[in-house]
């Protein structure tokens, strides 16, 4: 016996719908008859339910091709609520292709969809596309399948990344002033020595050279800037666009973190965002019920700076020969003594997890305190780098003036 929907007619205007249990389709409607209906539409419940699992693919939406972190997230998040609510997971992720906006995210979710209705775990579906789904991410989810907590894990891993994007946003933020800053000072070196010092050269070429220092060299830098500035500009980004063409994004980012890593504030800031970072996402493994070795082998990867990744790397080594955790980030990697003893700590005492918890908490504090003092002291020194070379521009313009006033009187 099998279970058929129908929608069928009573008498000329009412229609009905509902399900009965029948051999087949002729069966099924035979029975309709004999309840004095007539059959409008009758399908079997199992092809129905199999049709409504299938997804069409559809037109691009508008949208860019790259996937944001807040994009990810948002999927974390709304797969978290659908799962917990005992959504079947196939019809979730058609939920969540059809919700999405982003028609590169929506292929691949489609793909993902594809993977696991094949019988692939979610986890090996998710694996398919590390640039989005870390292999920590995904390690999550296997250990959340394996003890049948899905929806904890997901949780755990929405929580995760958005914690890191709080951090993101913060540092983002508080470095949003100062680049404006910085961008409209340059901007207005840039007019005054293009623009308006090129107008007043025939005044001051009058006087001979009776001109201030200053206002000669002011004259000169303006007009080797204003035949070379265009030239400047162009091979700028040609360079930059072959660059990007040839090595990607990444590659200005690392370049970017290279400076930063150099500078003499910014480098603790920096530091401590890695420190925050791993220490995070050991606590998550560790959580979750991933062996420590496995913890260590899938958190350091997630680390940017790479001689911190090359030592890290090292004491997992260690740790797989015997060695503990804490005696291995000791003795092989430059890991602040705070962090080594409270390793150690968690260890004798066998709460690693909320130990590292608290580390990370501590970093984050340490973090955000950096940032007040970064941009209370970024924003004094711009202003007071930028005011100088204005201040020199229109001194040198200034300068033959007055002498100008005083010949005339």
């Amino acid at each position: 016996m099998a279970k058929f929907l129908y929608k069928a007619k009573k008498g000329l205007d009412e229609t009905v719908e509902g399900a009965l249990e029948a051999e087949n389709r002729d069966d099924a409607v035979n029975k309709l008859a004999a309840r004095g209906l007539f059959p409008v539409d009758i399908r079997e419940e199992a092809a129905v339910k199999k049709q409504a699992q299938k997804i069409a693919p559809r037109k691009a939406k508008k949208g860019s091709g790259k996937i944001s972190p807040h994009e990810v997230l948002n999927f974390t998040r709304k797969l978290t609520t659908l799962v917990r609510a005992r959504v079947e997971l196939l019809a979730s992720l058609k939920i969540l292709y059809e919700q999405t906006e982003n028609s590169r995210f929506q292929d691949i979710i489609l793909e993902i969809y594809n993977i696991t209705k094949e019988g692939k775990p979610l986890s090996e579906s998710l694996a398919q596309f590390p640039s989005l789904f870390s292999p920590l991410f995904v390690n999550i989810v296997r250990a959340g399948e394996a003890s049948g907590r899905l929806d904890s894990a997901l949780e755990q891993i929405a929580e995760f990344l958005s914690r890191e994007e709080n951090l993101r946003t913060k540092v983002r933020v508080a470095l949003t002033y100062p680049t404006l800053l910085l961008f409209i000072g340059l901007v207005s070196i840039f007019v005054l020595m293009n623009f308006v010092v090129p107008r007043l050269k025939p005044i001051f070429d009058g006087m001979g050279k009776d001109l201030p220092l200053i206002t000669k060299i002011i004259l000169k830098m303006s007009v080797v800037s204003n035949k070379s500035w265009g030239a400047i500009l162009g091979v700028s980004a040609v360079v930059i666009f072959v660059l990007y063409r040839r090595k990607g994004a990444d590659f200005f980012a690392r370049i970017a973190r290279k400076v930063l890593v150099n500078l003499p504030v910014l480098k603790r800031l920096v530091y401590n965002q890695e420190l925050a970072h791993f220490s995070r996402a050991l606590t998550l493994l560790l959580k979750s019920g991933v062996p420590a070795l496995k913890s260590m082998e899938v958190a350091t990867p997630t680390i940017e700076e790479q001689k911190l990744r090359k030592s890290l790397e090292s004491a997992c080594k260690s740790v797989a020969s015997g060695q503990t955790l804490s005696k291995s980030m000791e003795t092989l990697t430059s890991l602040p003594v705070f962090f080594t003893k409270m390793i150690a700590v968690g260890e004798e005492s066998g709460r690693l997890a909320e130990v590292l918890d608290e580390i990370s908490s501590s970093y984050v504090q340490q973090i955000e305190a950096d940032i007040t003092l970064i941009t209370s002291l970024l924003e004094p020194i711009l202003i007071l780098f930028l005011g100088s070379v204005l201040g020199t521009i229109v001194l040198s313009i200034l300068l033959p003036t007055f002498q100008m006033t005083q010949a005339v009187r």
